[in-house]
């Protein structure tokens, strides 16, 4: 049972507390944009042009989990832990980005000119193109912004995060009833809030420059060989990247299999569950982001990071769990008279996505724990498991009942990947 006690000195005490609620207010701020854009282009494009647009940002958001190298959760790591001084990191993240973005821009056009037909098809080419311009952008977003994480600056960290939805949803305003525009306007316009988010990032990275550092005698102590660096940050990195490469793969499979087996036109009407389902995990992205530096910081006390891990699970459980009855009643209602009758489809399969989106958001927080005590690559072989069951059962399910199909087999994906992680999560005490 939770006590009053603990809810006072626990998670949501102090900087902690402060941080959690920072993030968690972007969060909710994000989701209003977020949902009307997602309102906004369903309404606009229809099922088909929605299924289109959902394809086009689905390849770069791949080439970014893909090629990131576990670069970012490695960086919270490390400075996390004041082993990587910040000043560092932003110029060697800021280099990597700019290789892995030239090299993933060469593999993407590649893809779209040798496999378009098997990998994409009724999505046309030029949509695809325009997708991948995101690519490079919101890969050096996200490494920026794994630096903020690190040394526990939400201020900057939210701010960068918070600017895509809104610029995106103006933008998109602007081409669909501005300019009569389609599919093309609305990838123009997430393409534009990647290049918000970035510019902001890089703004509040000018501004601490100074500060982010340490004193000077730390900094001596501190102070890295590139080489070294780059070590270290690989050496991490691609522990933790197979995790995040197949934690992808869970998240997106379903809506690539129902492209690749049905229509773009079922995407369409499939893809509005995911978004809004997805929605939910807000509470837990934002104590997932404020944790993995706090618990990174605790390894010399692996007895005080599992026990904050697991309060942190039930609290972030029960209230997810919460607001997804919530969430269920207001789609019940609001689905058709927002969306229209065309997505109906989308109420059976957003329910039974709903518990494996409750225990996703509890094993977001198992990881961070299993990240933070030196070990992500026991989420990479979680991850592993859960994929290959994802992908059978989807493959199994969707031709047997189409988009309520793919939504039974990651939700059921999603609770065997948070039982997995319970049990991996108590073997950290042994680690630092």
């Amino acid at each position: 049972m939770i006590s009053l006690d603990w809810l006072r000195n626990g998670i949501f005490a102090s900087r902690l507390n402060r941080n959690i609620g920072y993030t968690l207010g972007r969060q909710l701020f994000a989701a209003g944009a977020q949902l009307l854009l997602v309102v906004l282009i369903a309404r606009s494009l229809g099922p088909e042009g929605n299924g289109r647009y959902a394809m086009a940002i689905l390849l770069p958001s791949i080439m970014a989990n893909v090629l990131n190298l576990g670069i970012g959760p490695a960086t919270v790591y490390y400075v996390g832990r004041r082993a990587l001084m910040p000043q560092q990191a932003v110029k060697g993240n800021i280099l990597l980005g700019m290789i892995i973005g030239a090299i993933g821009l060469g593999l993407g056009l590649s893809l779209i000119f040798t496999l378009h037909d098997v990998l994409f098809p009724g999505v046309p080419k030029t949509l695809l193109l325009l997708g991948l311009l995101a690519f490079p952008v919101a890969l050096v977003l996200a490494l920026l912004n794994s630096v903020h994480q690190g040394i526990e600056n939400f201020r900057a960290f939210n701010w960068s995060t918070l600017a895509p939805p809104y610029v995106t949803l103006a933008v998109t305003g602007a081409f669909l009833y501005g300019l009569n525009s389609g599919v093309e306007g609305v990838i123009i316009a997430y393409f534009t809030g990647q290049i918000a988010g970035l510019l902001i990032s890089t703004l509040f990275v000018r501004g601490n420059w100074i500060n982010i550092g340490e004193s000077d005698e730390m900094a001596e102590q501190h102070r890295l060989a590139s080489v070294s660096y780059y070590r270290k940050i690989l050496g991490y990195g691609w522990k933790a990247h197979l995790s995040n490469i197949l934690a992808f793969v869970n998240y997106r499979a379903d809506i690539f299999l129902v492209n690749l087996f049905i229509s773009p036109a079922a995407t369409g009407v499939y893809v509005i569950a995911v978004q809004i389902s997805e929605r939910l995990w807000m509470l837990s992205q934002s104590v997932s982001s404020v944790l993995l530096p706090r618990l990174s910081a605790m390894y010399r006390n692996p007895e005080a990071r599992l026990t904050l891990t697991q309060r942190s699970f039930w609290v972030t459980v029960i209230l997810t769990g919460l607001v997804a009855i919530l969430a269920a009643f207001g789609l019940y209602w609001l689905l058709v008279p927002v969306f229209g009758k065309e997505y109906i489809g989308t109420m059976e399969a957003f329910l039974w996505l709903l518990p494996g989106i409750v225990a996703g958001a509890g094993s977001r927080v198992q990881a961070n724990c299993i990240a933070a005590a030196g070990k992500p690559e026991w989420n990479s072989y979680a991850s592993l498991i859960v994929a290959t069951a994802n992908i059978i059962m989807n493959i199994i399910l969707i031709p047997l009942l189409g988009v309520v199909g793919a939504a039974m087999a990651t939700s059921s994906a999603y609770i065997l990947n948070a039982c997995i992680k319970g049990f991996l999560v108590k073997r950290t005490l042994s680690y630092g």
